[in-house]
């Protein structure tokens, strides 16, 4: 099993210019296996500062590494300061400039020496083949420690980290990982204290019998995952696990065993019934149809979409009445249940789920607190809706209120 320590490498990360997609990746790739991320450095372009944490980091990690400044611009110090962290001299490497010419080659290009500098490699280091980009990894040892340096685009990341950088590791560092599954356990509605401290105190236990166990909050629910080695009781042991929570009071909150999305659930259930739906949305705006469309084959249960930001729209195109919204404004049990109905009869479709709220920082009152919404939900059988109330600023409360409305949706889906 290898320790590893990344790390991030860009003054635009520090700034706030652009955020790190690779940590998070990187840390789910490596959980069903047996080599373990025990730490992560986010620095700016300081070459001092880069040399420092990677002294620190070969002291107590297997494997360190890299992601960004391997580019052709000034502020792509990585090559450089490794080269200088090791004492070699930069000098032309025939395997780096036939690297170059094949990732030009991949796009119909030709590479020269005076484009860039991807030919140039310190003495002690060696270049590595980027699968999607440009540049090549670098890879050396020092202190019995492997170092790798990858592109922080995260595709190019993700397929050097896949192709290239894992396989070494698993040959190179204690032999290759024990394969391991992740079981996981998604769940609504109640928080993870609720559910360890209150409602199921033997469970933690029960489920460590199986494997290592993690519990992981989110923006719908908690997930409680358990990492299985994947040997010839694997099946045997899910099975296990599943009468274990099903007979809790936890079963009414699961809704997937599974890693996939609350909307890639959604998208595959309503196909497999044959299920079409539809949305109003308005607090949301669009939010909610975009989550659905990221899927691929979204487009068989998912016919349309109104963003009926307006009170206007919200009338001349989904039938809300005037009376109601003087009544009981657009933030409303009543009005979210006539965008509902709206949605389905207008677009045709088997659901109609419709959102109305407030999601700030301005328009809140005492009787409708910023982080209230209601969500409506209408089929041929029956059609309902509910007011929730939510914290956080706008953009969080976006998520939370476009979580619950797909909650609401598989749970309506569930019924046909």
């Amino acid at each position: 099993m290898a320790q590893i320590t990344q790390i991030i490498i860009g003054d635009e990360l520090l700034s706030g210019k652009i955020q790190d997609l690779n940590l998070k990746w990187l840390a789910t790739t490596l959980l069903p296996t047996k080599h373990k991320l025990v730490a992560t450095r986010i620095i700016g372009d300081n070459e001092e500062q880069i040399k420092a944490v990677l002294t620190e980091a070969s002291k107590e990690s297997d494997a360190i590494i890299i992601t960004g400044g391997l580019g052709p611009t000034k502020d792509d110090k990585t090559k450089k300061v490794l080269g200088d962290w090791i004492g070699g001299q930069m000098k032309e490497n025939n395997q780096a400039m036939e690297l170059a010419k094949t990732h030009y080659a991949r796009w119909d290009r030709e590479w020269t020496k005076e484009l860039n500098s991807y030919h140039l490699i310190p003495e002690g280091i060696t270049p590595l083949y980027n699968p999607i980009g440009f540049a090549p990894g670098l890879m050396l040892t020092k202190d019995n420690t492997y170092i790798f340096a990858a592109p922080g685009v995260p595709r190019e990341f993700q397929g050097m980290l896949t192709d290239v950088i894992l396989p070494i590791i698993d040959k190179e560092i204690g032999g290759e990982a024990e394969e391991l599954e992740l079981f996981n356990i998604r769940t609504y509605g109640i928080p993870e204290e609720v559910i360890f401290g209150k409602l199921c105190p033997t469970l933690w236990d029960d489920l460590e019998v199986f494997g290592s166990v993690s519990s992981l909050p989110g923006i719908n629910g908690v997930d409680i995952t358990i990492r299985l080695l994947k040997d010839n009781q694997v099946e045997e042991k899910k099975n296990k696990i599943k009468k274990i929570v099903y007979a809790t009071d936890l079963a009414p909150n699961i809704w997937h065993i599974g890693l996939e999305s609350l909307q890639e659930v959604v998208v595959m259930k309503a196909k497999e019934k044959g299920i079409t739906f539809s949305f109003a949305e308005s607090c949301t705006g669009g939010l909610v149809s975009s989550l659905i469309t990221d899927i691929s084959g979204s487009s068989t249960p998912f016919l349309g979409s109104i963003i009926s930001y307006s009170n206007d729209v919200k009338i001349k195109q989904l039938g809300v009445k005037e009376e109601t919204l003087k009544s009981f404004g657009a933030v409303s049990k009543e009005t979210a249940l006539e965008m509902a109905i709206g949605a389905r009869e207008r677009i045709n479709s088997h659901i109609g789920i419709s959102l109305t709220g407030i999601a700030g920082p301005l328009g809140g009152s005492k009787e409708k607190p910023v982080g209230t919404v209601a969500i409506g939900h209408s089929t041929s059988k029956e059609s309902c809706s509910e007011v929730y109330n939510f914290h956080g600023d706008r953009i969080k409360l976006k998520e939370r209120f476009a979580a619950k409305a797909l909650s609401i949706l598989l749970d309506q889906i569930n019924k046909f």
